[in-house]
């Protein structure tokens, strides 16, 4: 592949996906890539790779591409100071906001392999108890890598994505098989992934509303105008007094008045103005 390639690729990408490679990257590491991409779907050359793919509009290799495109880092409990502030103040400010017959519904957007929204869920049963026993909880993680939700439902980690679990909470909640560990049953199937792309507005809408969005490290591989974009999606998913978790180097512009930055617990967070 030639310079004039590479972008070409990496502009069409970003038309799809949001998702932007600066030229660094796009040159030491997803050449490579890309070339072994289109090698290994027997393409002889890169113009009738792009050809099939864009005129021809193969939804397998466009996914494909997707997969291999997206960034995939995660493990359990990262950032565990925001779980807290989930069950410590926003859960029972949200249920005392909202009808008994209500339930509280949280999305993860990206869910990468899952362990996100696991973790999410495994804090809602070990510290909400009070809550959990008399009102329902949705939860739902979605990813545009198609591979990683395939993972997330299977709901099987190695000891690197388990490391930062207490022992006791790994024993109650994990069965252990040689070096991997499976969650229990009881969370595994009570959480639904779904694929989606948080660029396509429609899809994300027919999810439904939302009290939290956690979409923690996503928004930094996005121009400042995607950013704006995804941001005010998130907007219209969140019911009244929602909130929205960033991660740690992302925030809400300040010319976007439609969140209220606000401090609970130990986060920073977003609720809906």
């Amino acid at each position: 592949m030639n310079d004039f390639d590479l972008i070409k690729l990496r502009d069409f990408i970003a038309a799809k996906t949001g998702i932007f490679i600066d030229d660094d990257k796009l040159l030491k590491i997803y050449k490579r890539k890309f070339e072994d991409f289109i090698q290994k779907q027997g393409f002889e050359d890169f113009e009738s790779f792009y050809h099939h793919l864009v005129f021809r509009k193969d939804e397998y290799l466009l996914q494909e591409l997707i997969n291999l495109s997206t960034v995939n880092e995660t493990y359990f409990f990262r950032e565990e100071y925001q779980f807290k502030t989930l069950v410590e103040e926003v859960v029972p400010e949200l249920d005392s906001l909202r009808s008994s017959r209500d339930s509280i519904n949280i999305l993860t957007a990206p869910s990468s392999s899952g362990e996100e929204l696991y973790s999410i869920a495994i804090y809602i049963m070990e510290y909400t108890k009070e809550f959990f026993a008399k009102r329902d909880f949705v939860l739902i993680g979605i990813d545009i890598d198609s591979m990683m939700i395939k993972k997330a439902r299977n709901g099987v980690f190695n000891q690197r994505s388990i490391s930062k679990i207490p022992p006791h909470l790994l024993q109650k909640y994990f069965i252990q098989d040689g070096k991997q560990y499976r969650i229990i049953d009881e969370i595994r199937k009570g959480l639904t992934f779904k694929v989606v792309n948080v660029m396509d507005f429609y899809a994300m809408k027919k999810l439904g509303k939302f009290d939290a969005i956690f979409s923690r490290n996503m928004l930094i591989y996005f121009d400042e105008k995607t950013r704006k974009e995804i941001l005010a999606t998130y907007h219209a998913l969140l019911k009244s007094h929602g909130y929205l978790f960033l991660g740690h180097a992302e925030k809400v512009p300040e010319e976007m008045e439609i969140f209220k930055r606000v401090k609970k617990g130990e986060s920073i967070i977003y609720q809906k103005a």
